[in-house]
């Protein structure tokens, strides 16, 4: 066997790629609410307690969302989540508490922090991540599970 020093190519025609992995492409870049980023600044009104992906939240795959209150709000649920989405909410303020649910569905937020059961209630610039499980961006929204939290120290 003797080894192409031309191999692999910088790049290639998709349609010169054998038909696996041009479908392997097609499914990965379907797969989790969609392969694109976004960024939103939101202002969360007082008294709201649910976001809706489409309308506050952008229908991204990943998205950076710079929150911001314009009074005390306490959010329990984002609708319309699509399977795989990540949100990162980054606090702007201490205005927006984030309640933890203590079931798996009907988009509520499902935090890792001790003790089970508390709410999460973020200082300027710290940050929230979640992945929704479930979803399918219309009547089932799944429930948002918290990849990871940052608090600030500044």
């Amino acid at each position: 066997m003797t080894l192409d020093t031309t191999k692999p190519e910088d790049s290639v025609e998709a349609s010169e790629l054998p038909s696996y992995i041009r479908e392997d492409r097609v499914a990965i870049n379907a797969a989790g609410g969609g392969a694109e980023v976004g960024e939103t600044n939101l202002t969360v009104s007082t008294g709201t307690t649910s976001l809706v992906v489409g309308t506050d939240l952008g229908a991204e795959g990943y998205e950076t969302v710079k929150v911001t209150g314009d009074g005390a709000s306490t959010l329990q649920t984002i609708l319309k989540g699509i399977d795989g989405q990540v949100k990162v909410f980054i606090f702007q303020d201490s205005n927006v508490k984030i309640v933890d649910g203590n079931i798996k569905s009907s988009g509520v937020f499902y935090l890792n922090q001790l003790p089970a059961g508390s709410n999460f209630e973020p200082d300027q610039d710290d940050i929230l991540a979640v992945r929704n499980i479930g979803g399918d961006g219309d009547t089932v929204p799944g429930y948002w599970k918290e990849l990871y939290r940052s608090l600030s120290v500044k």
